[in-house]
């Protein structure tokens, strides 16, 4: 394994643990001052509820983003199931659980994290997911046939 690929998978290991363990202020720490973060992409009409998508640049962005989360959900659990790393890219895979605030609905997803690390700091931050289960929630559908 190069130098390169184990300092990635070092900067993700603590993002993924900060990320999972709840430490969000220590996850913001491992962002580069100029992190691009793209947290889906807002399709109107379609996932625009989710107030919290978006692209924005920086850790404060970044901060305001996952407050706005925080005011709409709350995360039940997170777990990394699976993470790929090679030279200065890494993919973790998330299992989430988490409850919409104002409708009380749950929502499960897998989704993906993608980053980029340069000079120990992630650079780039990019999430993917089917965001139907998140959607559905926030607009207070219940689950159809006994699933999640």
């Amino acid at each position: 394994m190069s130098e390169l690929t184990e300092q990635t998978r070092d900067v993700a290991k603590r993002w993924f643990a900060a990320l999972t363990g709840g430490d969000f202020p220590a996850a913001l720490q491992l962002l580069a001052d100029d992190v691009e973060w793209i947290n889906y992409r807002v399709v109107p009409g379609y996932n625009d509820d989710m107030k919290w998508i978006g692209t924005v640049h920086g850790p404060e962005a970044v901060a305001g983003t996952v407050q706005v989360f925080a005011g709409q959900c709350d995360v039940i659990s997170e777990e990394l199931l699976d993470l790929v790393v090679e030279g200065e890219k890494a993919a973790g895979v998330i299992h989430e659980i988490s409850r919409v605030k104002e409708t009380g609905v749950d929502f499960e997803i897998i989704f993906t994290h993608w980053l980029t690390v340069r000079d120990g700091r992630i650079v780039r931050w990019e999430s993917h997911t089917d965001p139907s289960q998140i959607i559905r929630a926030i607009r207070g559908d219940a689950p159809q046939g006994g699933g999640s």
